[in-house]
């Protein structure tokens, strides 16, 4: 709707991007909380969910989530993208000793899903099951969503909108330009 309509508007600048960007999180922080407390009442806003915000873009999502989930400790995972292969590589990665049951993975665009899937690998290695890998998104490609839905179940991954293709590039078509450069000017 109106927010995604802002975001889309590659004439908008950094204040207002931001400002709905913050909007959007907030709307997507409480629609985690909602589905988490559906699947699980006793996780919902409690220290039993680990945030993990994508460097860099997913620090645009973090500060709501961090309301949302008060005592939710949280995880980096620095991802870079090889302009060259499109692949996703880990320069940065940061956890608690002892994970929570539950993970959110926080990224605003969900292109090819590589990163996703890569932070969603660490996680299980890590021990948190499958079912309590979350991801929460502003935008995806439906190539990237149904990637990831055969990591994660289709159920866990929220997103505002999801976008009909990727271009050459590997970026979201109509999608709506670099999150991060967008958000952090």
């Amino acid at each position: 709707g109106r927010l995604l309509g802002v975001l889309r508007d590659r004439s908008v600048g950094t204040a207002e991007f931001r400002a709905a960007s913050d909007e959007m999180a907030g709307l997507l922080c409480a629609d985690a909380v909602a589905r988490l407390g559906a699947v699980r009442p006793s996780d919902a806003r409690s220290d039993d969910v680990l945030l993990v915000p994508v460097l860099r873009a997913g620090l645009a999502l973090l500060s709501a989530f961090m309301r949302g989930f008060a005592g939710a400790p949280v995880a980096f995972v620095g991802i870079a993208r090889d302009e060259g292969t499109a692949l996703p590589e880990v320069y940065y990665a940061r956890f608690p000793d002892a994970l929570p049951a539950v993970a959110i993975i926080l990224d605003p665009m969900l292109a090819t899903a590589g990163s996703a899937c890569l932070v969603a690998g660490l996680l299980m290695e890590r021990g948190v099951e499958r079912a309590d890998v979350h991801f929460v998104g502003v935008l995806a490609a439906r190539e990237g969503f149904e990637r990831l839905a055969g990591v994660i179940p289709h159920s866990n991954i929220g997103v505002a909108a999801v976008d009909p293709e990727l271009d050459g590039r590997k970026f979201i078509v109509p999608g709506l330009g670099d999150y991060g450069d967008r958000y952090f000017g």
